[in-house]
């Protein structure tokens, strides 16, 4: 499995301003930084190296997998709102790249990128992994005024996985929008602009 694309859902966000675009945004950015960073450091801590070389390859990497691009934007719809993002592979980039800083043996490197190859060229153990890691960290996520309805995990082939994740709005934030929320717009301005007119006009 090579292939990982994102999704997620909310049935019924009628007007998205850019404000709650760009929370929903980052906050799909920490959830698939979250789920690179559990992959990387499975790999790690499961390799044939000695406890020394896996601690300085995750001292090395934990300060730069925070801060990766964690998926590329493929669509963005509305209507509802539908946001799609392809996992990068920068936090898998980045162990391979790091590798030769912490392991001085030639052969250890080898056998670390085979390994990294075999783990990336068969489906199954990266499924099972990625499995994981979405259902842990999105079990400990919080996404404020957003509940998470369901998890649809899809096998498009063996080379691509979907994953959306349905979202809702919390009651009471929904209630709370309903009850303050204006559009404001230039229409808006004008018919407050007419009105404030007319309040001015009758105070001769």
């Amino acid at each position: 499995m090579k292939n990982i694309t994102f999704e997620i859902y909310h049935p019924n966000l009628d007007t998205v301003s850019d404000r709650t675009l760009r929370s929903i945004l980052k906050k799909m950015s920490s959830l698939l930084r979250e789920i690179q960073y559990q992959e990387v450091f499975y790999l790690i801590n499961h390799s044939s190296l000695s406890p020394s070389e896996k601690q300085s390859l995750r001292d090395r990497l934990r300060g730069p997998l925070n801060h990766i691009d964690a998926y590329y934007v493929q669509k963005i719809e509305r209507g509802s709102i539908l946001i799609e993002g392809a996992l990068t592979a920068i936090g898998l980039w980045l162990l391979k790249n790091t590798i030769g800083e912490s392991v001085k043996e030639a052969w250890k490197q080898s056998e670390m990128h085979k390994s990294l190859v075999s783990y990336l060229s068969d489906p199954i153990p990266r499924r099972q992994i990625i499995d994981r890691n979405i259902d842990r960290v999105i079990d400990a996520w919080n996404f404020e005024g957003f509940i998470v309805e369901s998890i649809e995990k899809e096998d498009i082939d063996d080379e691509n996985l979907k994953v959306r994740i349905n979202i809702n709005t919390d009651p009471l934030t929904a209630k709370h929008i309903e009850e303050n929320f204006r559009k404001i717009d230039t229409e808006l301005v004008i018919a407050e602009l007419r009105k404030e007119i007319e309040r001015l006009n009758s105070a001769r």
